[in-house]
């Protein structure tokens, strides 16, 4: 992968970190189990956001930009 490659897989690498991150986030605070620690079902529910997003988004091609 060259730098030039770089903004294609950005888009997968968006798309499964940031679901992920809102629920670990979420899961610290103090709703979920109290806040202190997060649990074995956030965790699953973390990995699972983060590859049916990064899927959905992969499964969508990159569109060409619009001539100018």
């Amino acid at each position: 992968m060259s730098i030039k490659n770089f903004g294609q897989y950005w888009k997968a690498f968006i798309a499964f970190v940031a679901p992920a991150a809102v629920i670990i986030g979420s899961s610290t605070l103090s709703g979920s189990d109290g806040g202190s620690s997060i649990t074995k079902a956030e965790w699953i529910t973390a990995a699972v956001a983060a590859i049916v997003t990064s899927a959905g988004v992969g499964a969508k091609g990159n569109q060409d930009s619009p001539a100018e």
